[in-house]
């Protein structure tokens, strides 16, 4: 009877990790979001910022990878989808999500992220990595669960109730033209993190490690944002302000869990359920905002914001809903239990 119990709970346990571990990776980008802002109003540069962040995480995933990982054979093949993934999804993404936050506030590129669930849908249906049937209820539950989620995370950033939006708007945004600039940049980032997440599960295919993979697509992305950094950011913005602290507690979070196990996570997870059930969570960012804005800065509660939260939820509870029904083998990318030393057992 107890080994019975046991090899149930292991088995919830197995079950429950891909939820777990997506929802706490929503909770640290929150968190690391706020504080990028905070330091950026203080005067730290983006780029370089960027630029330590991922040397940080390379350096990091790099000595897990060689004492926890079998990694298979490394080919120019795998290295140049290593590279395209790092100009993906540290540059295109990372690099101008990071800089944006100098332009307009981390709310607001939270509800842009909202809408990469819906990308990353679109693009699995074109490359074949995700089947559409509205034969049953899971095709109209997946729909309905992304529709309810974009429209949740737009009602907590638009909607507060009695105040008129346009109030909040004002708030959000350093003036117009800087407003621009940085929806610009939260565009790229969106469609190049869409792409990220389709390209990593074809690549899952031809390098099954992820711990190894996300370690070079770290250390090109080093390199490359490094070269961007070197020509624009001036040699005294190199030189970050200690502010108590704060500033080594912010890299530290973004090298180590954001930029670090947050991508290893995320890959492992597409290998596992799929690109568009890991991106599923990404409406829970603007909830973790809120949270974190209400609880810790201060902020005040609006209607709006539980209005849109349970919407977050709802979206969210039928997309995982119509996945876990999903039967058909095909949108499970590759095997889910080889090369995950960090996750699997």
């Amino acid at each position: 009877m107890g080994g019975e119990t046991r090899g149930k709970m292991v088995e919830l346990w197995e079950e429950s990790k891909p939820y777990l571990f997506l929802t706490l990776n929503q909770l640290c980008l929150s968190g690391f979001m706020i504080l990028v802002e905070a330091l950026f109003s203080d005067g730290v540069n983006g780029l370089a910022f960027v630029v330590y962040e991922h040397a940080i995480s390379t350096v990091f995933l790099s000595f897990l990878a060689f004492f926890l990982e079998r990694r298979p054979t490394f080919t120019v093949k795998v290295a140049g989808y290593a590279f395209l993934l790092a100009l993906f999804q540290v540059v295109l993404c990372q690099m101008l999500m990071t800089v944006a936050l100098d332009y307009i506030s981390s709310t607001y590129e939270s509800i842009g992220l909202n809408l990469v669930p819906s990308i990353v849908l679109v693009l699995a249906l074109v490359f074949g990595q995700e089947k559409l049937s509205f034969a049953n209820m899971n095709g109209y539950a997946k729909v309905c669960g992304l529709a309810f989620s974009a429209a949740g995370a737009v009602t907590i950033v638009l909607w507060k109730g009695p105040v008129i939006f346009k109030v909040f708007l004002s708030d959000g945004l350093q003036g117009t033209s800087y407003g621009i600039i940085g929806g610009v940049m939260v565009v790229i980032g969106i469609l190049a993190t869409s792409f990220w997440n389709i390209t990593v599960a074809h690549v899952m295919k031809l390098y099954p490690a992820e711990l190894s993979l996300t370690a070079i697509m770290n250390f090109f992305g080093t390199i490359q944002t490094a070269i961007i950094a070197v020509a624009l950011v001036p040699s005294s913005s190199w030189k970050f302000k200690w502010n108590g602290g704060l500033t080594l507690i912010t890299l530290s979070l973004g090298g180590i869990v954001v930029t670090g196990l947050s991508y290893y996570v995320m890959a492992w997870s597409i290998k596992k359920k799929g690109p568009v059930f890991t991106t599923a969570f990404n409406p829970l960012l603007v909830i973790f905002s809120f949270l974190l804005q209400t609880f810790v800065l201060g902020s005040s509660v609006h209607l709006g914001s539980v209005v849109g939260a349970i919407f977050v939820v709802a979206g969210l509870y039928l997309l995982l809903w119509a996945k876990s029904r999903d039967t058909k083998k095909d949108v499970t990318i590759g095997d889910a239990s080889a090369c995950s030393p960090l996750i699997e057992p």
